[in-house]
Order: structure tokens, then sequence, then C-alpha cells
């Protein structure tokens, strides 16, 4: 029987079909999706608040994101969900986003073409 290891393979780079949507208008500063993200990938913006009041949730590592859904499923009011990648950038394109809707992955592209 021989001992001898097999070389390690890498695995490719996973990618994600899904986006995160996040209407920072519908937030409520609960916490849920902050306290539930197993990435710590969301954190309030300290800079802003909506038109309720709160200072909404804003994805502060985007990169971390597994696309794990506890988001989604938590929020009780909505404001924070997975997307089709495609039909989130058809929606950019189109000009059809809700005030405050944050698409962080998507919008980061359109910010380092523009530069």
């Amino acid at each position: 029987m021989s001992t001898a290891r097999k070389p390690i393979t890498p695995k490719p780079r996973r990618t994600r079909q899904k986006v995160l949507v996040i209407l920072q208008e519908q937030c409520k500063q609960c916490e849920l999706c902050i306290t539930f993200c197993p990435k710590n990938v969301l954190c309030f913006d300290m800079s802003k608040y909506n038109k309720k009041g709160y200072h909404p949730v804003t994805a502060c590592d985007i990169d971390a994101c597994v696309n794990c859904g506890f988001c989604e499923r938590i929020c009780p009011d909505m404001a924070i969900f997975l997307a089709d990648k495609e039909e989130a950038q058809r929606a950019i394109d189109d000009g059809a986003l809700e005030e405050n809707t944050l698409i962080p992955e998507l919008m980061e592209q359109e910010e380092e073409e523009e530069d």
C-alpha cells in the first residue's frame, strides 16, 4: 500500500450567480441581517438616514458574501434580498431602481469603469 500523497489541486474561484440588493428606504435598523450574517458582510451606514429616520444597512465587505441568503430570510421588511445578476444589471441599465437601492457588487464595477 502506497503512502504517497496526491498533489493538491486548487479549486476554481467560486463565482456568485446572485447579487445582494439592499432597499435602504425600507430598512428600519432592526439589525437582524447584520447579526445573522455568517461572514460579517453587512453594517449600518452611519453617514446617512433613510426617509423613516433610520441608518440603513449597507455592505461593508461584499467580497465576503457567499450568497447564503440568511439576510434575505431574516429581514422582516424585505429590505434585503438576492437577485439574479443579469436581471439586476438590466435594472441598473434601464434606470429601474428605486431611490436608495444598492447593488454593491455591480455598482463597484461601474465606479471602477468610470475611473
